[in-house]
């Protein structure tokens, strides 16, 4: 039970348990009818009682989560040295999840409010490819660890990497434009959700269902790009005008000399808003190989 309802009922139970006591005293008249009279017009001052015992539970309980510190935790990522790929299984409920190059060995970087369970990280090696699989149990109260919940996801730079990722009422952040992202599979839920792309070595599948409001896919120069809509209502700005439109509603950019590598999209789900955007500067232009 909630911590707010088990305090309610224990109220509820402690004056039905004062009231019963009364009448079976005044049936057994125990107590004169004067007694009876005072207690009839002074009866909401157990309504008063009760409110500032909720105050006092309340203000208690906002002076003990004041000095309450951030707790991190890191969980290193068992990627093999050897490994020529790395595929990537994340799901993620409740909070913001952010994924970016590691500065060293690859991790999970965990950062709450109050201890949390710590996720289950699974890994397996499928000839020379290692799969890692990165869940966490479902809270009981999402609400209430929704905005103290981030987690940081570190990869390796320079592995073609194979992302899919399921989230579900969570905010997001993929930093990818320095990593070597060969295929993405989003399931996203409520929440923003933004996505940077770096250069591929050869060439990017993507498939994204984006079930939130608002969609932000930033590509980078010099790419040839397809992005698929299957959603004909989904309301998309694409601000620069480098891409074409289809006739089928899709997008692409032009064919350049100097383009390095292609990238294939296919964006779907009840979306409202896409933003579909071209990196304007070419700095440390992602990790793969033209």
């Amino acid at each position: 039970m909630h911590p707010l309802a088990r305090r309610i009922a224990l109220l509820f139970s402690g004056f039905s348990l004062i009231i019963g006591l009364f009448l079976l005293a005044y049936n057994l008249e125990l107590i004169s009818a004067s007694a009876v009279n005072t207690a009839l017009n002074l009866w909401p001052l157990l309504l008063v009682l009760a409110g500032f015992m909720l105050i006092a539970d309340s203000t208690k309980k906002r002076v003990t989560a004041h000095p309450s510190r951030m707790s991190t935790n890191e969980y290193a990522l068992p990627f093999e040295a050897g490994s020529t790929e790395l595929a990537m299984r994340v799901q993620f409920s409740y909070g913001k999840l952010v994924a970016e190059p590691a500065a060293a060995a690859p991790r999970l970087v965990t950062e709450a409010f109050e201890p949390r369970p710590a996720p289950v990280i699974r890994h397996e090696i499928v000839g020379d490819r290692s799969d890692i699989s990165i869940t966490v149990s479902q809270p009981l109260f999402p609400s209430h660890v929704k905005t103290a919940n981030t987690w940081r996801l570190q990869l390796p730079l320079a592995v073609p990497l194979h992302l899919s990722m399921q989230l579900h009422e969570a905010d997001m952040r993929l930093d990818l434009r320095r990593l070597t992202v060969e295929s993405i599979d989003l399931r996203t839920d409520s929440g923003t959700q933004e996505v940077l792309l770096g250069l591929p070595r050869t060439k990017l599948n993507g498939q994204i269902y984006c079930s939130g409001s608002n969609l932000s896919l930033v590509l980078p120069a010099r790419v040839f790009a397809h992005v698929r809509l299957l959603n004909p209502f989904c309301r998309v700005d694409f601000p620069q005008g480098d891409f074409e439109k289809r006739e089928d509603g899709s997008l692409i950019t032009p064919r350049t000399a100097d383009s390095r590598g292609s990238v294939e999209i296919d964006v779907d789900g009840p979306i409202r808003n896409l933003v579909l955007d071209i990196e304007d500067t070419e700095d440390e232009l992602g990790g793969g190989t033209t």
